[in-house]
């Protein structure tokens, strides 16, 4: 038996079972009967590829029509964001030139097509469309491709980016090029249908990425107007996508959003398509459909209300409940039965809820370490949780600060439970309840990861997840099901970047605002409090500010050293340094008697390594002075190391941190510094 009986989740690979079982939606009659909507929209798993193959087989039999199926490949469209980087970083000149670009594209691609049939190629040589045709490339290149190549011919680097935009369409001889084909498709008797698919194929949903995409969209809907009754442009766009155009485009409402179709499931189309298939799958000639759902189930899965219960379990989407049933006839085919029962439908949704959830932290695992410890503390709570209880929830991960190294820098980074649940929104875990409609909005793009999170703010886990969690709540209702935009491929939020960035840009300007001197030494103290914390997260645990209050002898910063990395393993081993001391001075020059008092703060689980924090423009030591002290201390009091860093060489690793894979830079540094004091600082000199 198949392992997927019902046919497989991606249109690409399940014609067979499409040309045999596809069921014709309003939505896909829509599309054939009517050309007002030219932008089919829908979310992941929702069949906009099944349409794409049904509706070229349909339009293929039909005379005078050319179809032409288009899908731009993902290495291109990485590609091309280089090159569209030319137009400069404003999202209406890169849309403008998007558009241009695209609309040159798709009319040369179309061009490319024709000219490859034999009747319609005489046409063509009648025509001045021969030589942009053999510029234009390959008919087997990718349009991507071929776009790239020929945008890279146009663009001048050394023109601002405005007039790159102004002279894209002259260069491209865009207005000769649409005349031309104009014609040739009036002489052909032929209207030409192009389906685009698979638009995220390489799409990053930033500016830059949402304006290329953008600028597709629109030069289709230039062409259908232009070419009214000759060109008829489909492109088939995800949700997700669509709505960062609709957040980031000021034009969206004039020149979008009439022409959008958006695909709709409900629990008759759903049974309906299920059943098709499982008639052919099943090889059975049963003619009602409840009948036939009732001959391959058993127990309380029999009649229509027995699909509803695997239903609940889904987002009322084809791609859910193929999977959902695929993974649950199997399960019965191990045991010999034929009709599938509960069990294996809970089985199978188990299945697919642990893996959604091994996907979620996968995915995240490079830019937000810490996700798994999050997502696995609302084990077993309520699906639907008040904001209280959310930071309950949370806080317990926040107060420990002794993970492993990779865990405990993320972790740091947040400040408080309302950071983390605004990350947990910003990646699709949790949703955010909409006072207005009652429904759940979630995040699974960026789009809105700066939604205002309240004392009244209610959230819901996201359902997929609720079985891999041991959640167990009733059903959603179907319009909330419904209103779940679930994005299966998981895109990479920019929210924890975003937070990384924001929390250290805020902490690097306020050193700025600290004046030098006794006046600002307190606010110096807490920066470099925060600032070690961040930098040395992981490696260092149990930061404390004044940790002795009432005792004789008051270090400044004491913090415990972990081993974890090589320098501090290499602290701990050679100088027996377990607590680290960090001396804050808010002046630019340290004094003997400093040096004096970090002599006798140094001993004891201190071991024999310390640290001043200056205001100093750099580590280096001040021959004469510090030198000297430096040395006293290494060579009469027992090879005592006191380490000078600057306050520029925190904010330098601050800065830093902003890049996750550079989070080492600080340790790194911290080790050759420690070579140079041994190497050049603490030798005798010969005379």
């Amino acid at each position: 038996m198949k392992s997927n009986i019902l046919g497989d989740i991606r249109a690409e690979n399940d014609g067979s079972m499409l040309d045999q079982a596809f069921f014709e939606t309003p939505d896909y009659k829509s599309l054939l009967e009517s050309n007002d909507r030219c932008i089919v929209v829908g979310r992941r798993g929702t069949g906009k590829s099944a349409l794409v193959h049904k509706i070229n087989a349909h339009w293929h039999k039909q005379k005078n029509k050319f179809v032409i199926s288009l899908a731009p490949k993902e290495d291109q469209i990485i590609g091309l964001r280089g090159l569209f980087d030319t137009f400069g970083d404003n999202f209406i000149h890169i849309r403008a030139a998007a558009k241009i670009a695209w609309r040159y594209a798709l009319l040369m691609e179309i061009t490319s097509k024709l000219n490859s049939h034999f009747r319609l190629r005489k046409i063509i040589e009648r025509s001045n469309l021969n030589q942009f045709i053999k510029e234009w490339g390959s008919p087997d290149q990718n349009i991507a491709l071929k776009l790239r190549l020929n945008l890279r011919k146009v663009v001048d680097k050394e023109l601002s980016p405005e007039e790159n935009i102004a002279d894209l369409a002259f260069k491209l001889k865009l207005d000769l090029i649409e005349r031309e084909i104009l014609n040739v498709i009036k002489d052909s008797k032929y209207e030409v249908i192009v389906l685009i698919d698979r638009l995220d194929e390489g799409y990053t949903p930033d500016p830059l990425g949402i304006a290329i995409v953008n600028g597709f969209v629109q030069s289709n809907i230039d062409i259908n107007t232009t070419f009214h009754k000759h060109i008829r442009g489909i492109v088939f766009l995800r949700d997700n996508m669509y709505r960062s155009i609709a957040v980031k485009d000021p034009d969206f409402t004039r020149n979008i959003e009439g022409q959008i179709l958006r695909l709709h499931w409900d629990e008759y189309g759903l049974f309906n398509m299920v059943c098709n298939r499982i008639r052919v799958a099943k090889n059975s000639t049963l003619e009602n459909n409840t009948k036939l759902w009732s001959r391959f189930t058993a127990r309380e899965m029999k009649g229509r209300e027995g699909f509803r219960l695997a239903l609940r379990l889904t987002l009322y989407r084809p791609r859910d409940i193929l999977v959902l049933l695929n993974n649950a006839f199997l399960n019965a085919n191990s045991q010999d039965r034929e009709e599938i029962i509960m069990e294996d439908i809970d089985l199978s949704a188990k299945s697919i809820s642990d893996n959604r959830l091994y996907d979620l932290q996968k995915e995240y695992e490079s830019i937000f370490p810490a996700l798994r410890l999050f997502t696995t503390a609302f084990s077993t709570m309520p699906a639907e949780i008040t904001i209280s209880k959310a930071r309950q929830i949370v806080l317990p991960i926040l107060a420990k600060d002794d993970y492993e190294l990779s865990l405990q820098r993320d972790v740091i980074i947040m400040e408080n439970p309302v950071q983390v649940l605004q990350r947990l929104y910003g990646i699709g875990f949790l949703g955010v309840k909409d006072t207005k409609s009652t429904s759940y909005i979630f995040c699974h793009d960026g789009r809105d990861p700066t939604k205002e999170i309240t004392d009244d703010t209610t959230f819901l886990i996201h359902p997929c997840y609720w079985l891999a969690l041991n959640i167990h709540e009733q059903a959603l209702e179907k319009h909330m099901a419904e209103e779940i935009y679930d994005e299966y491929d998981i895109e990479i939020s920019s929210i924890s970047e975003e937070q990384r960035a924001t929390r250290i840009g805020q902490l690097i300007e306020e050193i700025k605002c600290i004046e030098i001197g006794r006046k600002g030494c307190h606010d110096f103290e807490d920066w470099c409090h925060r600032a070690i914390k961040l930098i040395f997260a992981g490696s260092l645990s149990n930061v404390e500010i004044h940790p002795n209050k009432n005792g004789r002898q008051q270090r400044d910063i004491v913090a415990t050293n972990m081993a974890s990395t090589p320098v501090w393993d290499r602290i701990l081993r050679d100088y027996d340094s377990r607590q680290i001391v960090f001396e804050v001075k808010n002046f630019v020059d340290i004094n003997a008697d400093e040096y004096r008092q970090m002599n006798t703060y140094l001993a004891n689980d201190h071991g024999r390594v310390g640290f001043f924090v200056s205001r100093s423009d750099n580590n280096n030591l001040e021959r004469g002075k510090e030198l000297d002290w430096a040395q006293e201390l290494y060579f009469n009091q027992g090879k005592k190391i006191v380490i000078k860093l600057s306050a520029n060489f925190l904010t330098k690793h601050l800065s830093k941190l902003r890049s996750p894979q550079k989070h080492d830079a600080a340790n790194n540094e911290l080790n050759k510094l420690l070579d140079t004091y041994i190497r050049q600082y603490l030798i005798l000199k010969s005379k």
